[in-house]
């Protein structure tokens, strides 16, 4: 009998890695109608998936990378230890004998591998490291920032966090000091909007400007920044002071709530976890309570598509954005929406799918085991004879003409 190790979709297409009697076979890529597209030229490379630039890394047998493109033509040889990220300029880093460089989705290496260590292009520039020091170089590898400082951020609002004897203070793409460098902790924000900065003193935290204006004293025991479930960081702060928690807003840069939480936590759909006494509910991003401290929610459970799994008395259950139950409490799990469909598990440990109004669309039991939430319209399964499946949203196998 042939099994096959099955990867999610991405781009509409995905890989499958053969298993039968003989061993393993090749990784084959499929499309959404199960057709072979290609195949990996040796069965021991491994492949994940494709990136969303719709390239893939590829691993082989002595663990080195090379980028793949969607056809399975190879655009680099196998000489990375490392490939990862992506940013928003459409480069890769790498790393290649210890050294860190970037490469284009052709595959060249248009920042070669010189560099200790090194961050993403951010506003056309990134940080690198070179004889443990930190400088900022272009597209053309051109030095931007002098290799003197001891660590250094991303470049944002062209600002960059940078350390100078054992201290952070802030400077721009001209290497200007903007903020001295006085403080022991120095965020740097991702989003662009943001007016002021988390620094720390000494054990106590502050806010400052990009000008080092203090807007918001010392007096802090710690400063986070809100998790984003679009990993959009830096909008919102969480400030703890003598065991609570406020929100804050680097944006508006005032206070959204009272110092009055036993936890803020995820942030989605412009709902923020917050919790209390064991309870928990949802502030908007005003700070307005608009779902009450009534239930048991996980701190990494957030809104996805409209919905948050919540639980009472031990069960799980879903509500809406505005904190009306709308899957009742009876499940002993349920996973994140995905493109409508909420994976379910019940007491018996049988699970299944149920769609956002509650109602079950692939019957639990009908499949064993790990459901892994749909993505581009098919889910991996496992059927008693068949093995590992993809599934559509009717429950239908997925045939695999490979």
């Amino acid at each position: 009998m042939i099994f096959y190790e099955l990867n999610n979709f991405k781009n509409n297409k995905a890989f499958i890695h053969k298993d039968d009697a003989t061993g393993y076979g090749p990784r084959i890529c499929i499309n959404t109608k199960g057709e072979k597209l290609f195949e990996l030229p040796d069965k021991d490379m491994i492949v994940n998936g494709f990136e969303d630039e719709d390239v893939a890394f590829v691993m082989n047998d002595k663990g080195l990378y090379a980028l793949m493109d969607n056809k399975g033509k190879f655009l680099t040889d196998f000489i990375y230890s490392r490939i990862f990220g992506g940013s928003e300029d459409g480069l890769f880093e790498v790393k290649r004998n210890g050294k860190h460089g970037h490469i284009d989705i052709q595959g060249r290496e248009i920042i070669p591998c010189m560099y200790n260590d090194g961050c993403y292009f951010s506003e056309g520039v990134a940080a690198e490291c070179l004889n443990n020091k930190w400088g900022m170089i272009d597209y053309f590898n051109k030095t931007v920032i002098p290799f003197e400082y001891e660590d250094m951020g991303y470049c944002y609002n062209n600002l960059i966090t940078a350390m100078k004897n054992g201290k952070y203070g802030l400077i721009n793409k001209n290497n200007e000091v903007l903020v001295d460098f006085c403080y022991d902790e120095l965020f740097s924000c991702t989003t662009r909007q943001c007016l002021s900065y988390p620094a720390k003193k000494g054990d106590k935290y502050g806010i400052i400007d990009r000008y080092g204006n203090v807007i918001e004293d010392f007096i802090y025991d710690n400063i986070d920044l809100a998790c984003d479930s679009d990993d959009n960081m830096g909008e919102y702060l969480v400030i703890l002071k003598e065991n609570k928690k406020a929100l804050y807003s680097a944006v508006k840069n005032k206070f959204l709530t009272d110092f009055k939480y036993d936890y803020i936590g995820w942030l989605s759909q412009d709902r923020i976890l917050v919790k209390n006494n064991q309870k928990c509910g949802f502030i908007d991003t005003n700070g307005n309570e608009v779902i009450p401290l009534m239930y048991n929610i996980f701190p990494y459970n957030y809104f996805s598509e409209g919905l948050c799994v919540v639980y009472e008395n031990n069960k799980a259950g879903m509500i809406n954005l505005y904190g009306e139950l709308v899957i009742p409490c009876i499940y002993n799990r349920l996973q994140d929406c995905r493109e409508g469909f909420i994976h379910a598990t019940n007491f018996d440990e049988q699970n299944g799918y149920i769609d956002r109004k509650g109602e079950v669309v692939i019957p639990l039991g009908k499949y064993r085991n790990y459901f892994k939430g749909f993505q581009e319209g098919f889910s991996n399964s496992y059927d008693e004879n068949i093995g590992d499946v993809y599934i559509n949203k009717k429950g239908e196998i997925l045939e695999l003409k490979v």
